[in-house]
């Protein structure tokens, strides 16, 4: 009976359905105050508020309440808060041992250490498969390894002139172990969207993956990425199944705009289309700021927000320069790059090989960060920058775009004397 008397004054004190967070946009005109009041006029409450975008988002109690507000003059836009699943394809783990004798067995008999490619690189005669990794010497002996993509990319001869210094990269993902000798160096105080109070650790391996690609250290103990020496702003927006809400990712770019990122790196997409996130990715760019996104990895339609329009999307291509069957494609693509068996730093000081447009978007983020340190500001001079360092492969546009960079033609674009 007491049971049943509490549930029936719960009915009565809070008539009406809580509905699931709804996103809804707003045209211009209308700040925090505006939007707060429109929404509580219909009823609602605005639980955050997107500055950047011109979004809230907002919970009512009725469905009929937030579909009523959509009719509202200067609402753009009601779309429920969705959970998504952001990341297509699970990581491969290769331990770091197994990775060298692999490495061994496929450069044995090989002159030397393995040539970088042609500009533009040829059509490789090497068996399909990969190497694991090309290793890097120092003067003192010391190794370090570098993923396939960056050396074929020859990043590495942009390194005399910049390693990326004072170029800032957000990875929003699903954070970063900057615990990890390889990422430490270059990690910046991040932000964990999904829980404010914790820190943005790397509690699934892909966010750690990313990272190493764009700006693992050149320190000789594991993987050197693109950038060595940029600063990565880890901010979590996905949780260790690689899910997370559309408002989760909006709160991310917001953030990482607010603090000063050069280049956000999203190695995650999705079919749907939402108009929040659509605004805050052409609020970001609005502000300067440049967004690299993984094509997608089902064979199909260019994922968003890669599709996006002030978006670079990224394909994925295999070590014999052709598209990799995974990849997402169409007419959205606007570089490729390495994307098949790359190596790189994983959580706990281990390394994996993973397949998948979230490696390759990395790469091309690397040569952004590249780009910044010579000279690039802003996200069109970034964009202008790696198109005109990019190489076609002969493929179609809708594969390759711009085509893929390269360290030669990146630093003839700032010193036209170099070769």
């Amino acid at each position: 009976m007491k049971r049943s008397l509490i549930t029936a004054l719960a009915l009565l004190a809070c008539p009406g359905i809580l509905t699931a967070g709804q996103l809804i946009t707003f045209g211009p005109g209308f700040d925090a105050e505006g939007r707060r009041l429109l929404v509580e006029s219909a009823g609602g409450r605005v639980l955050t508020d997107f500055p950047l975008t011109g979004a809230v988002l907002a919970e009512f109690r009725g469905e009929d309440k937030a579909a009523a507000l959509a009719r509202r003059p200067g609402v753009e836009a009601v779309e429920e808060d969705e959970e998504i699943f952001w990341l297509a394809g699970e990581l491969t783990a290769f331990p770091l041992e197994a990775a060298a004798r692999e490495a061994a067995a496929l450069l044995e008999g090989s002159a030397g250490p393995v040539p970088p490619p042609a500009v533009p690189p040829a059509v490789s005669t090497q068996p399909p498969i990969s190497p694991v990794y090309i290793s890097t010497v120092n003067v003192d002996g010391k190794a370090d390894k570098l993923s396939w993509g960056t050396a074929k990319m020859r990043a590495p001869e942009v390194w005399p002139v910049t390693k990326g210094a004072g170029a800032r990269v957000a990875v929003l993902d699903t954070g970063v172990d900057c615990s990890h000798p390889d990422l430490a160096p270059n990690c910046l105080p991040g932000y964990n969207v999904l829980n404010p109070r914790l820190p943005p650790d790397d509690d699934k391996g892909h966010g750690s993956h990313v990272a190493g690609i764009i700006a693992g250290a050149l320190n000789w103990k594991g993987v050197a990425g693109v950038a060595p020496e940029a600063s990565i702003l880890p901010v979590k927006v996905l949780n260790s199944s690689g899910s997370g809400k559309v408002s989760e990712i909006i709160g991310g770019i917001e953030w990482a705009v607010a603090n000063k990122a050069d280049i956000i790196n999203m190695s995650l997409g999705a079919s749907k289309f939402s108009d929040a996130q659509a605004k805050a990715v052409k609020a970001a760019r609005a502000a300067g700021v440049l967004i690299i996104a993984a094509a997608g990895n089902d064979g199909g339609t260019v994922n968003f927000p890669a599709a996006f329009p002030e978006a670079l999307a990224v394909t994925a291509m295999e070590y014999n320069n052709t598209l990799a069957s995974f990849s997402c494609r169409g007419p959205e693509t606007d570089f490729i790059a390495p994307g098949v068996r790359i190596f790189s730093a994983a959580p706990g000081n281990s390394f994996l090989l993973a397949n998948g447009t979230s490696q390759a978007a990395p790469h091309v983020t690397g040569f952004a960060a590249l780009a910044v340190a010579l000279g690039a500001k802003g996200a069109d001079a970034i964009e202008k920058a790696l198109a005109r360092a990019s190489v076609g492969l002969n493929l179609p546009a809708y594969h390759e775009g711009y085509g893929v960079p390269v360290g030669p033609r990146l630093l003839k674009y700032f010193q036209p004397q170099a070769r």
